[in-house]
């Protein structure tokens, strides 16, 4: 039975060694290096606790040093291995438990503890040789070392109470566990009136339930680090996300005051020109001059007119002050009449749903959406009707403009200004564009969440 125990603990060590180092490996976690090297080092120990390698070892050194020698050294060789697994199995629990972060300065005094304690083991370890005294480094070790270690061990374990994550409760179950199974093993080996039978098969079972707690914790401690590492990864998209839009936003801003600007020359400056000059020509004496000349003057008048009523359409399409005067709806409308009067086509708007009230620069940038696809469809589609509706059910507003033109091929849309505008307002929008297009005509539709735009 003792060997069956004794082989599982081999078994687990070697599984662990390779799982520890693999995800050391790929997460760079360094609880995981300090518990692959632990294992190594708790195998040379389990090796040693097999007779025949034991023995074998000694028997070994004893061609080199010595018969005495040689068993001196390897008792002292013995503890020493487990004052750096131990050592080793305290620097990994302290990272697993996340102590390096929660309580950094509690951390460092017990990493220095640990550094003294095996500098000075290794010196007790030389001096006893030098003695020939073995017995003198169990005495050190028993009455030294482990009470340190057992005071550190309760420490930590306060400290993880209040500070680590929940993967700690499997891990403080299974080093429990281990801990007094490692007392019992050690006092029932030097204490025989106890009359415990093959005490180092509580070491070995110790071993065990501590394997497989530690891997109950592990697969906790992997899922909580990879949350962590979603939770940045998101926090990086949607600060990128934000970025974006604002890059967005400061464009399309920039964009409607060019707008507004260039409206307001040509409605200020050019516009004024035009009836400067109309002014003028009126004053002209026109009984003086010959009837061909009186009907050049009254094709130029007429010609300033018109010019003059395209300079004022240009300008309110350019600058839809309607948006803040009389709300979306109403200059979408006014929209869908203009293009009706100055291209000749039906121009149908429907509305329904909710009442809107939204934030105006959402209205513009609907607007805007709106006016370049109807653009596209009077410049380009060859219809004779469309029809542009918006419904809005709170927080979803849907727009659809459809036409029965002659439709368009994918290539046809991939390049283009206007085109290229209306994907980035979408974007600003966090919207939806759905095209269809067809030998019968063509049906865009935009789905918007107001929930989900980017607050920036």
């Amino acid at each position: 039975m003792e060997m069956f125990i004794w082989n599982m603990a081999i078994s687990f060590q070697l599984l662990f060694i390779i799982i520890s180092s693999v995800i050391f490996i790929y997460l760079r976690e360094k609880s995981f290096k300090y518990y692959a090297l632990y294992n190594i080092f708790l195998i040379m120990y389990l090796l040693s606790r097999y007779d025949s390698v034991y023995y074998g070892f000694e028997n070994l050194l004893a061609g080199f040093i010595g018969t005495t020698n040689s068993k001196v050294f390897t008792e002292i060789l013995n503890f020493f291995i487990q004052v750096i697994f131990y050592n080793l199995y305290s620097m990994f629990a302290l990272y697993f438990l996340d102590l390096d972060k929660r309580v950094k300065k509690y951390f460092n005094k017990v990493v220095l503890t640990l550094r003294i304690l095996g500098v000075l083991f290794f010196l007790f370890a030389v001096l006893s040789y030098v003695l020939k005294n073995s017995d003198l480094y169990i005495l050190l070790y028993t009455f030294i070392y482990l009470p340190v270690m057992l005071s550190l061990f309760l420490i930590s374990v306060v400290q993880s109470v209040n500070r680590s994550g929940k993967h700690k409760d499997f891990f403080l179950f299974g080093v429990t566990s281990y801990i007094c199974c490692a007392l019992i093993a050690f006092t029932g080996t030097f204490i025989p009136s106890l009359n415990i039978k093959n005490p180092i098969s509580f070491f070995y079972v110790g071993i065990i339930i501590e394997t497989i707690f530690f891997s109950l914790g592990l697969a906790y401690k992997i899922k909580i680090i990879n949350d962590e590492k979603n939770r940045v990864r998101n926090l990086i998209t949607i600060h990128k996300h934000e970025q974006e839009i604002s890059k967005l936003e400061g464009l399309m801003e920039g964009e409607e005051n060019e707008r507004k600007r260039i409206a307001e020359e040509l409605h200020d400056g050019i516009a004024g020109d035009l009836l400067a000059i109309k002014f003028n020509l009126s004053n002209i004496n026109v009984s003086t001059e010959s009837p061909v000349n009186v009907g050049v003057l009254k094709e130029v008048s007429q010609i300033i007119d018109n010019s003059c009523v395209q300079i004022r359409e240009i300008s309110h399409n350019l600058s839809p002050s309607s948006i803040t005067n009389f709300g979306l709806l109403q200059t979408v409308e006014n929209l869908c009449k203009k293009m009706e009067s100055v291209y000749k086509i039906k121009v149908n708007f429907n509305f329904s749903g909710d009442e809107i009230n939204i934030n105006k620069n959402v209205e513009t940038h609907i607007y805007r959406i709106i006016q370049e696809l109807v653009n596209n469809v009077v410049k380009h589609s060859q219809a004779s009707i469309a029809d542009v509706s918006i419904n809005y059910k709170k927080p979803q507003i849907t727009i659809s403009v459809q036409d029965n033109g002659r439709g368009f091929s994918e290539e046809q849309t991939s390049n283009g200004i206007g085109l290229s505008n209306i994907d980035s307002r979408i974007r600003f929008l966090n919207a939806k564009i759905k095209k269809d297009s067809h030998k019968q005509g063509t049906l865009f539709t935009i789905s918007i969440n107001l929930d989900d735009i980017y607050k920036t």
